[in-house]
């Protein structure tokens, strides 16, 4: 079973299932893993800045912890008119040159995956099927990052309700008004509600002004054994060794998660 690297809580939990790929978890007063349970998420203009997750966040975590730590944070995005604010409830991590799933395997680096190699936070934004994007963030690990893959509507959400509509791309019915879990509940999904393009690759999120991740102080914390569901990453070819991995994080019984 394969150990996660500089772990930092006390208390640990063991995991059977061998394709698991937290070998334990623990808790410290440094991690930043919060569940939102229906409470108003209280941040203004005034203290982004004291909100914002900093470079340290980013470079404190292996992939792995970043992947799971990143799981109840508000990401952020800044329109003229408004801010949009999401939960983060799922995650997929990419482990980077020792993963066969990964962009970055065996160390291959180009024009294309270059943010994966950039310092911890940069934003790494993938056009796929040449129509959508995934949006993904440099972790500390060399070549590794994460994937968001999945985000709880909380703030802007009539904005998010506009770019999801307006879409080429959009459904035929507006039935966002009436199930908002279903605005960002998948990676292509969240990027279409957050106008994310290419125009956000290899921005620094702890420096930019359009978009970032807050800290979520409001909502109590997540217990990883009992609130966190690992399983297997989706759209990886089953050949793939790597394909079993359990490197798909979120919050369980959260209705934005994109697949249960």
């Amino acid at each position: 079973m394969k150990s996660t690297r500089n772990l930092m809580r006390k208390s640990i939990y063991w995991h059977q299932n061998p394709n698991s790929m937290i070998d334990y978890v623990e808790e410290d007063d440094n991690l930043n893993m919060k569940n939102f349970k229906n409470k108003k998420i209280k941040l203004n203009d005034e203290n982004i800045e004291n909100q914002r997750l900093n470079r340290d966040f980013f470079q404190r975590y292996s992939t792995i912890e970043l992947a799971l730590n990143l799981l109840g944070t508000v990401i952020c995005r800044r329109f003229d008119d408004t801010i949009c604010r999401g939960l983060i409830v799922e995650t997929e991590a990419y482990l980077g040159v020792e993963d066969e799933a990964s962009y970055s395997f065996g160390g291959r680096r180009t024009e294309s995956n270059e943010p994966m190699f950039m310092e911890p936070g940069t934003c790494f934004v993938r056009l796929i099927y040449g129509m959508y994007f995934c949006f993904n963030l440099s972790s500390n690990d060399y070549g590794g990052a994460i994937l968001i893959r999945a985000i709880e509507p909380v703030e802007g959400i009539d904005k998010m309700i506009e770019m999801r509509t307006n879409h080429p791309k959009a459904p035929r019915t507006n039935k966002f008004l009436q199930q908002q879990h279903l605005i960002a509940n998948g990676p292509s999904k969240f990027c279409i509600a957050f106008a994310i393009n290419e125009q956000l690759n290899k921005l620094d999120i702890t420096k930019s002004e359009d978009i970032w991740i807050e800290s979520n102080a409001s909502s109590k914390s997540i217990d990883i054994k009992n609130d966190v569901i690992e399983s297997k990453r989706i759209g990886i070819n089953s050949k793939n060794p790597w394909a079993n991995k359990l490197l798909r994080f979120y919050l369980k019984d959260n209705k934005s998660v994109s697949k249960l």
